[in-house]
């Protein structure tokens, strides 16, 4: 009986045994067999049955963004941590070498003042990282990585899957594909939520984990030039200047309620271009 595969190829050995992992918790029959290639390079090889996936209809609707926020809470819920699961902690001890790794004086200046002014705030956003980092997060989520699979949409590609906030899996999606676009914005968190999970960190955190992320943009953009992608991580920048200068003029450690789920309140705060 013949069978469609699909092999996917890593010369990471972590991204290879991540991706295996999530795959055999979400699909127990999908993974047919895995071998290591010696040759100039090590490559880890992974054999699975191929899903048939099938790109989403864009542009995005309402409609699609509910659907994609309970896709995101499925996979949060169902994915358990394994061995060998990137911990992805010490964040500003990251933050704080990934901005020394660059060159450009402008930006890096940029992201070391930012960082430097919410150091005030690490005690709070550290504690709050302890106690939420317990989701399996997909850690790259966007609309090229859900795909129709047997008639739904469905996430794919796990080799990023890291230890984290649940938020982390928001940024990247509502800043670059949503375009910050609240209507997409407010019917994904409310298709999120429609299960029963909710956003686990505080504002303060969710800045923190936006100027990290930002790092992250820029230091691809260092090495790569994508301007529209450049412009993504500058956006979310802006939101945590102004999320700081609205911190500093209120006398408070936060201008919004810490308490609240508060990603429309940190949207509200976001510069309209």
């Amino acid at each position: 009986m013949q069978q469609q595969v699909f092999v996917k190829v890593f010369p990471q050995k972590n991204k290879f045994i991540t991706e295996k992992a999530v795959n055999r918790q979400l699909y127990p029959h999908r993974v047919l067999t895995s071998l290591t290639i010696t040759a100039a390079q090590q490559l880890y090889v992974l054999v699975m049955k191929d899903l048939a996936p099938i790109d989403l209809k864009l542009p995005v609707t309402v409609k699609l963004a509910y659907v994609m926020g309970v896709k995101l809470a499925e996979f949060h819920q169902k994915e358990k941590p394994f061995a060998g699961i990137y911990p992805n902690n010490n964040l500003f001890a990251k933050a704080k070498h990934d901005i020394a790794q660059l060159q450009e004086s402008t930006i890096k200046t940029r992201l070391q003042l930012l960082l430097r002014d919410l150091s005030s705030l690490q005690p709070t956003i550290e504690s709050d990282l302890l106690h939420y980092s317990t989701t399996v997060l997909h850690g790259d989520v966007g609309v090229r990585n859900y795909k129709i699979i047997n008639g739904k949409p469905n996430l794919i590609d796990f080799e990023r899957a890291r230890m984290g906030v649940n938020y982390q899996d928001f940024i990247k999606l509502l800043y670059q594909d949503f375009g910050l676009n609240k209507e997409l914005i407010t019917s994904f968190i409310n298709g999120y939520k429609s299960s029963g999970e909710t956003v686990m960190a505080s504002p303060s955190t969710q800045v923190f984990l936006l100027l990290l992320t930002a790092i992250g943009i820029m230091s691809y953009t260092a090495k790569i030039s994508d301007p529209p992608f450049q412009r993504v991580g500058e956006k979310m920048l802006d939101t945590v200047e102004l999320f700081l200068k609205r911190m500093n003029s209120s006398g408070s450690s936060s201008p919004i309620n810490e308490t609240n789920s508060s990603i429309p309140e940190l949207i509200a705060l976001i510069p309209r271009d």
